[in-house]
C-alpha cells in the first residue's frame, strides 16, 4: 500500500526549504505536488508568499496572491501582514491599497499589519516620513486604538522616530507621555531615539535630563517608574557624548565617558571608542588611559593590554600614565614577567618612569621574591637621581 504525503506534511517541508534560504526546492516541491494531486491550502500559500516576500520576490508573491482568489481560497491577516510588510520599503501607495481592500474581504487587521503601515509611513525612505507625513502614521494609531487593538513599545517607537526624523520634538515627546499613560513601557530603543532628536535639534539640556531620568530608573525601587528597567548602554553614551561635541562641551563630554567605564560598563566603553571615528570624534591617550585603567582596576589587565596594542595600531603614543597603569595592573595580579615586559617597552620607547612606576615594578618584584632582578633593573636605569627622590619622599 502506498503512502502518499498529505497536504500538511509537504507544506511543512516547503517551510523548512525557504528557512533554510533553498528556494529552489520549496518552488519545485510547490509545483510537484500540485502534479501528484496534492492541493495548496491556506497555509500552503502563505508558506510561499512569505517566503517569496522574505527573498524580495514581491512580483510572485503577488501572482500567488492572484492564484489564490482564482481557487477561492481566501487569503488571511497573514497574508496581509507578509505582502505588506515586503513592501514597506518599495511602494508605500501599494501598501496602503493592500490594507484598505482587508476590511472589505472581512479580514480584520491585527498589530502587525499596523506597525507594518506604520513603519512605512515613519521610517522608510520612500514613506511619507520624508515629506513630513507622520500625522499619517498617529491617523494609523487612532484607527488602531479605535478597533480595540493595543498599541505596543513598536508602535509607539516607530512614531517616536518619525516625529523626531522631521524635527517635531514636542510631538515626539507628547507622545512618550501617552506611550506612558497607556501602560506602555519604554524601552531603550525608545530612549535613545528621543536622546538622538534632542540632541541632532540643539535641545542638550532636555537630553541630559532625561539621561538623569534613565540613570535614576537603575536606583528606583518604584516598578511604576516611566523608566523602570531602561539602563544607558554603549549608544545611548555615544549619542550624548556626541551631542556634547558638538555643542563643544568638550569637558562635559569627557567626564560622561569617563562614568561609562566607573559604572562597569567597560565592555561598551570599548565598544564606543571603536564607533567614535564615525561621529567624527578620534579617541586620544587620555581616551584610552581611561579605559586601560578601568580594566586593570578589576583585573583584566589583558584587556587593557589590547587596548594598549590598539592605541600603537592607530598611532596614539602611550605616555607615561599609560605605562604606569599598566606596570601597576600586571603587578597586582602577580604576572611580573608582564610588568617587566611593559617596563622594558617604556624605556626603549624613551618614556622615563616615574617613582611611582619604579615603586611599583620594585614592590612587584620583591613580593615575588626576585631581589637580584631588581637590582639589576636599578642598575640598568643608573638609579641615582631616583634613589634620591625616593628618600626624600
Amino acid at each position: 500500500m502506498e503512502c502518499r504525503p498529505d497536504v500538511v506534511t509537504v507544506t511543512t517541508l516547503m517551510n523548512g526549504l525557504w528557512k533554510d534560504r533553498r528556494h529552489g526546492g520549496a518552488q519545485n516541491v510547490f509545483s510537484e505536488m500540485q502534479e501528484k494531486g496534492i492541493f495548496p491550502n491556506l497555509f500552503t500559500y502563505n508558506c510561499m508568499i512569505n517566503g517569496f516576500c522574505s527573498s524580495g520576490r514581491w512580483s510572485e508573491a503577488q501572482r500567488l496572491l492572484r492564484e489564490m482568489f482564482e481557487r477561492k481560497i481566501s487569503p488571511d491577516v497573514v497574508t496581509y501582514n507578509a505582502l505588506i510588510n515586503a513592501l514597506v520599503k518599495e511602494d508605500i501607495q501599494t501598501n496602503r491599497a493592500l490594507y484598505d481592500e482587508m476590511l472589505p474581504r472581512g479580514i480584520v487587521p491585527d498589530t502587525i499589519t499596523f506597525n507594518s503601515m506604520i513603519d512605512g509611513f515613519c521610517i522608510q525612505n520612500h514613506g511619507y516620513c520624508g515629506a513630513k507625513r507622520v500625522d499619517d502614521g498617529m491617523e494609523l494609531l487612532h484607527e488602531m486604538t479605535e478597533t480595540g487593538l493595543v498599541a505596543d513599545t513598536i508602535t509607539y517607537n516607530t512614531l517616536i522616530h518619525g516625529f523626531c526624523h522631521v524635527g517635531d520634538l514636542n510631538a515626539a515627546q507628547d507622545l512618550l507621555q501617552e506611550m506612558i499613560s497607556s501602560g506602555v513601557c519604554p524601552d531603550v530603543v525608545t530612549c535613545n531615539t528621543l536622546l538622538d532628536g534632542l540632541c541632532d535639534n540643539g535641545k542638550l539640556k532636555d537630553a541630559l535630563e532625561m539621561f538623569k531620568a534613565m540613570q535614576k530608573s537603575k536606583m528606583d525601587l518604584d516598578a511604576s517608574h516611566p523608566f523602570n528597567d531602561v539602563e544607558p548602554y554603549v549608544q545611548t553614551y555615544n549619542i550624548l557624548i556626541c551631542g556634547l561635541i558638538n555643542e563643544g562641551k568638550f569637558l562635559e563630554a569627557e567626564e560622561l565617558y569617563e562614568g561609562c567605564h566607573t559604572e562597569n560598563r567597560l565592555d561598551e566603553a570599548t565598544q564606543m571608542v571603536d564607533s567614535m571615528g564615525s561621529k567624527g570624534f578620534s579617541p586620544d591617550v587620555v581616551t584610552f588611559n581611561t579605559l586601560i585603567n578601568g580594566y586593570c582596576t578589576v583585573g583584566r589587565v589583558g584587556d587593557g593590554l589590547e587596548l594598549f596594542c590598539e592605541m600603537g595600531r592607530r598611532g596614539i603614543v602611550a605616555n607615561a600614565i599609560t605605562y604606569r597603569t599598566l606596570i601597576h595592573g600586571f603587578c597586582q595580579v602577580g604576572n611580573i614577567n608582564g610588568a617587566l615586559d611593559i617596563f622594558q617597552e617604556m624605556i626603549s620607547s624613551g618614556v622615563y618612569p616615574d617613582t611611582i612606576t619604579i615603586r611599583n615594578m620594585l614592590t612587584g618584584l620583591w613580593s615575588k621574591e626576585e631581589l637580584k632582578r631588581a637590582v639589576a633593573m636599578l642598575e640598568d636605569l643608573q638609579m641615582s637621581m631616583v634613589y634620591h627622590h625616593l628618600g626624600d619622599e
